[in-house]
Order: C-alpha cells, then structure tokens, then sequence
C-alpha cells in the first residue's frame, strides 16, 4: 500500500511539472492543424478539432486539480482566483440557459462547457510555465502552425485548395479567398492576426540571422493572407499591433534601454511597415483582391445613409442589437453559454425566415448576452491583469530574453482583443488566444495574494 502511494504521488509529481503543462500546450497547438489534414482526406468538417481540445483541456484541468491538491503551502494569485470564477460564472450560466439543447448539444461551431473547460485549463496551464526555455518551446511549436496555415492558405489564394468540404459559401472559393486549415475564411482572419504579431514580434527582437529572415517572410505571408479572407474587420487587429508597437517603442526609449537594441528594434519596425504596406498595395493594385471588399464596404456605408444602420459590417450592428436586448433582463448569468441565436427568437416581432445568428461577432459582447455581465466583468479582468503584468514586465524585468518574449505575446494579445470586438470565438482558434492569455500571467512575473503586506515585513525586519 505504501509502494503504491508512493507511485501516485510520483505520478502526481510528474503531471504538475511545467514540462507537463507545456506538453499539453505544444500538442493542442500541433494537433488542431494536423487533425483537418486527416479530416479532410475523410470528408469529415470540424470534427476532431472540438474533441482534441476538449481532451487536452480537460487533461490541463484535472492537472490543475491535482496540482493544488498535493502542494502544500503554495502562493496563490489573481490568475488562480479568476480561472476559479470563470469556471463557476460558466457553470451558472449553462446552469440558467434559456435553451438546454442549444447550451449542451449545440450544432456546427457552438461552443460547450468542455470546449470552455479547455479553454480556462489551457490558460492556467500557461501561468504555470515560469522557464523562459519552454516559453521558447511554444512559441517554436506556433511557428510550425504558421507554416502549416500559411502554406495552405497562400496555396487557396490561387484556387489550389486540398480539403474537400467547409463551412463558408462556394463564394469563397471563387473569390479565392483564404481559410487555412480552418473551415471559415472569418475564422482565419482571426488566426491570422496572432500569427502575425507572432511572426512580426519574432522578427523584431530575435538575433539569430535564419529565425530572422524566416520569421520576416511569414509575417509577410500571414499578412498576404489575412488581406485575402472574408474577414475586412481583422485588419483591426493588425491595426492594433502597429499601435502597441509604437506605444511600447516610445516608453522604452523613454526609459532609456540600450540605445543599441533600441535602434536595431526601431529599423525593423520601420521595414515589417514598410513592407506591409508594398504587400498591401501590391494585392490591391497588381492583383486586384481587394475590390469587392471596397465594393461591399460602400454599399454598406450607403445603405447606412439611407436609414439601414444594421447593415452595417456585414449585418452585424442587427446581430450586435438582437444580443442587447436581451441583457437587462438576464443580465445575471445571461440566456445561456453559447446560447447567441436564441436572443433572436425573443424578439416578439421574429418571424420564421428573419436573420439569426449564433455567434455575436462581437466576443465581448458574446460574453455578456450569453454568459452574464458577472462573466464579463470577470474575462475583462483577466484581459487588464494579463495585459498589465506582461507589460510590467516588459519594462522591469532586467532578463533580455524574458522581455522580449512578452513583448511578442503582448503584440499578439493586442491584436487579437483588438479584432474580437468583430469576430467570434470558435474552437479551432480560441485556444491559441487563452494560451497566450497564459503566458503573458506567468506565475514568475505575477504578485501572489499577500505580496505588499509580505514585502512591508521584510522592509521592518531589514530596518
């Protein structure tokens, strides 16, 4: 019996390692692109992708668990607190659902309680890798999945498509427009902004000449395909990360650091610019793929003119107002998790053919009509802290490679925030933006509970 507790415990010790944690990350990472490929040859659309990241995130989860069942004494932190409450506001609000059916057996992309699960652990699985090494081993790990969804997108920019069946309309292949390895050209967009601002951020700070140059072209890449999907609003997102960048540019100029590096991160912001806007102009006029888009954006504009405000960003201002309604009256723990389209049929004047829609195209108000402001309140909490410690970080920490690696998942925290105000999370793509949420809270870079009035004790004692 004590030979068998021991093993246990052994076991235990093993599955709680940041190594571990960092393994279920890199698998979730790889498995998701690789999974369509397969599913692909089988005809199959969005099949094992739901199922690997409920297996992984379930498998973080019960980690997590195990973690803070056998550790004694251990510091606790915000990060810990708020996966807690997400998982409670989740629970509740799944709990309350206006619509049983749709919350636990929803159709096509919805996402259920295992996929926010998943989501939840994978974040926390993040905040428990504290190594900058295998913080590194991540970010590689991603950069495998850029060259997979770049290939396969740039190859569907010229009609070469090797999937067999999708979610979005035969449209997009006569546009040809780009999907990846996803099954909806929006859905790429998204993606597509974290794997630029990953790209981007490697090109900006890395040393080594290959990585250098490498990760250069993928970022042109990423952006090339990104112009080339449905999805106009995620430029917002490349938007964002040009923003932050200079924002943080300016501050660490400000606080003096190394004039050397500084200069050198300042010319390759001022090339990755630079050559983005050739690459845009190039699509634009050389290749012409972008005129639909100005076409679909001026009659949307024109039609707002004329009185239809709901046209607006492909119907979404109707979407966004359908949801809103909604909130006063179940401004608790919402209609249900993942329950969006039914806010339409509350509607006393829908009628049988109107216009529904799942997903708000809008994650942030997703959250709130579905999940509850409590639920909100407690994402966008999360959203500052993430934000907050990484930067905190960025401009504290005396560690060059620690600092350079949040400065890459800041840019790619910023995008993607940036381009949810008019996109959906779907489960082939949110785990990459919780992942990072993760990393950006590494316990190494937070303040447990208990921190000033420890640090006020260790002052008086050392006086």
């Amino acid at each position: 019996m004590q030979e068998l507790r021991k093993k246990l415990s052994d076991i235990a010790e093993l599955i709680t390692t940041e190594k571990s944690f960092c393994k279920i990350i890199i698998f979730i990472m790889l498995a998701l692109p690789i999974a369509e490929l397969f599913d692909e040859r089988h005809y199959q659309t969005f099949n094992s992708q739901p199922t690997l990241v409920e297996i992984a995130g379930l498998t973080a989860f019960f980690c997590i668990a195990v973690h803070f069942l056998k550790h004694k004494n251990i510091k606790y932190y915000a990060s810990d607190l708020i996966f807690l409450l997400l998982i409670v506001f989740m629970a509740l609000s799944a709990a309350f659902t206006l619509d049983k059916e749709a919350t636990f057996l929803g159709f096509y992309y919805d996402e259920w309680m295992t996929d926010f699960v998943g989501y939840f652990s994978l974040m926390m699985a993040g905040t428990m890798i504290t190594d900058k090494k295998l913080k590194k081993e991540i970010i590689r790990a991603f950069f495998i999945v850029i060259f997979l969804q770049t290939f396969v997108a740039f190859l569907q920019t010229f009609g070469l498509n090797i999937d067999q069946c999708f979610f979005d309309t035969e449209d997009i292949r006569y546009r040809k427009m780009c999907y990846g390895l996803l099954q909806h050209s929006n859905w790429y967009g998204g993606l597509s902004v974290l794997m630029f601002a990953c790209a981007a951020g490697v090109f900006l700070f890395v040393e080594n000449k290959l990585a250098r140059n490498s990760s250069f072209v993928l970022s042109l890449v990423c952006f090339y395909t990104l112009l080339c999907t449905e999805a106009r609003l995620a430029l917002v997102g490349v938007f964002a990360f040009f923003f932050f960048l200079a924002v943080s540019i300016a501050v660490m100029k400000l606080r003096g650091y190394k004039k050397e590096k500084m200069n050198s991160i300042i010319k390759r912001a001022c090339i990755l610019v630079a050559s983005t806007a050739a690459v845009a102009a190039f699509t634009i006029l050389v290749l012409g793929r972008l005129k639909w888009k100005f076409e679909k954006t001026a009659t949307e504009v024109q039609e707002f003119k004329n009185g239809n405000i709901g046209a607006l960003g492909t119907d979404r201002a109707t979407i966004w107002k359908a949801g809103l309604k909604t909130v006063p009256g179940h401004w608790l723990f919402g209609i249900g998790l993942d329950n969006y389209r039914h806010a339409f049929y509350m509607d006393p004047d829908f009628k049988k053919g109107m216009l529904t829609q799942g997903k708000a195209h809008n994650e942030y108000i997703h959250y709130l009509v579905t999940q509850g402001a409590l639920q909100l309140i407690n994402y966008l909490s999360l959203l500052v802290l993430a934000a907050v410690t990484a930067v905190r970080t960025v401009i504290h920490t005396d560690d060059d490679d620690e600092r350079f690696i949040n400065w890459i998942l800041l840019g790619m925290f910023f995008g993607y925030a940036a381009q949810a105000f008019f996109n959906s999370s779907v489960v082939n793509v949110a785990p990459y933006f919780w992942i990072t949420i993760g990393l950006c809270l590494s316990k190494a870079n937070q303040r447990p509970f208990g921190y000033r009035k420890a640090h006020k004790k260790a002052a008086e004692e050392k006086k």
